[in-house]
């Protein structure tokens, strides 16, 4: 190798050094354990009236933007299917004989049809079917959900449970309901609403799947993506408190 080379080889390896064991001895600093952290959520009943604030006080992350980020890399690999496949020139059907000789005609030289190169031929470097998921820690992942919720109670509500208020599976109960709230469905263009319930009843599932600008999640199905984009975020009461049960600190749990 040239000189340059190995210099700067032993650069990086010094770099690495020092910053793994310090100028004198070990390195003195430690990952930082999750934070608990407070917030406070303006609390609706069903028909748009103000009923207060609700405080919500979940087990976060000190750097949430990191884990956050790879919670949502996270879950786009996995929704990735990777069946996408090509096939190359020895996987393409014919193209055994010789399609002409290989001098005197004045053409490039081909020993058969199905070369990369030529139209009806095989992929060079095409898609193979893979598996793009990668692992993620279950601790990891649920610090990861609370600090994404602590993140959007800003353009949170909640509200009370809707299954009394939607009796029917009925598009205009859904569009009714979102009217009542302070979700801005006035607009020229109304924000995605991101609906949270702990459980999702048929009335409500039905009503709401036409309803265009509207996701809805239940606890099994919440994920940081759908949250992180949505303009406005309604959890219901039910689905906070199952939020606080499975997020919030032990001490905050047990008392």
């Amino acid at each position: 190798p040239r000189p340059g080379v190995l210099g700067s080889m032993y650069l990086a390896a010094c770099l690495v050094s020092l910053a793994f064991t310090g100028p004198a001895g070990p390195a003195v600093t430690r990952p930082r354990a999750p934070a608990v952290r407070m917030g406070a959520v303006p609390h609706y009943s069903a028909d748009g009236s103000q009923m207060g604030t609700l405080d919500v006080e979940l087990r976060v992350s000190s750097k949430p933007m990191y884990v956050v980020h790879r919670k949502v890399t996270w879950e786009l690999a996995n929704r990735r299917q990777g069946t996408a496949s090509a096939k190359t020139r020895s996987e393409v059907s014919g193209g055994g004989r010789k399609p002409y000789k290989q001098k005197g005609t004045g053409r490039a030289r081909r020993g058969s049809t199905r070369s990369p190169l030529i139209v009806g031929g095989g992929v060079s470097h095409g898609p193979k079917p893979k598996d793009w998921a990668h692992k993620m820690n279950k601790k990891e992942r649920r610090v990861a959900m609370a600090s994404a919720i602590m993140g959007v109670l800003s353009r949170a509500i909640v509200v009370d449970d809707i299954d009394q208020a939607i009796t029917e599976p009925k598009t205009r109960a859904m569009v009714d309901l979102l009217s009542k709230l302070p979700l801005d469905q006035e607009s020229p263009s109304p924000p995605l609403v991101c609906l949270v319930t702990k459980e999702l009843s048929e009335n409500v599932e039905l009503a709401g799947r036409n309803v265009g600008n509207l996701v809805m999640l239940t606890m099994g199905t919440l994920n940081a993506h759908d949250l992180l984009k949505a303009g406005k975020v309604v959890i219901t009461k039910s689905a906070l408190e199952a939020m606080r049960e499975r997020y919030a600190p032990a001490e905050a749990v047990a008392a």
